[in-house]
């Protein structure tokens, strides 16, 4: 799990078929040892907020209800300013 700062949404053509309907965004993770990530976000993040990603690729799966999709990150919480994570 890290914290990330969501910098923008993804927009795609032609991607698999676990991700039609699904909400992708980029997440900049806080460390700098952490390249952007494309997360699954079911939360509604918006840009500029920070959020809790993880990359548990088994629970990413079952947010988009498909064991053979690809994904790997997704948004567990938004932090809000005051620190406090609402899952």
């Amino acid at each position: 799990m890290r914290t990330a700062v969501i910098q923008g949404h993804i927009t795609a053509t032609v991607k698999h078929p676990s991700f039609h309907g699904a909400r992708l965004l980029v997440a900049v993770p806080e460390s700098d040892d952490v390249a952007p990530q494309v997360v699954i976000d079911n939360l509604g993040a918006a840009i500029g907020q920070r959020v809790l990603i993880s990359s548990d690729g088994a629970e990413a799966r079952k947010m988009l209800k498909d064991e053979l999709s690809p994904a790997r990150w997704s948004v567990l919480g938004i932090i809000d300013p005051e620190g406090a994570v609402t899952p």
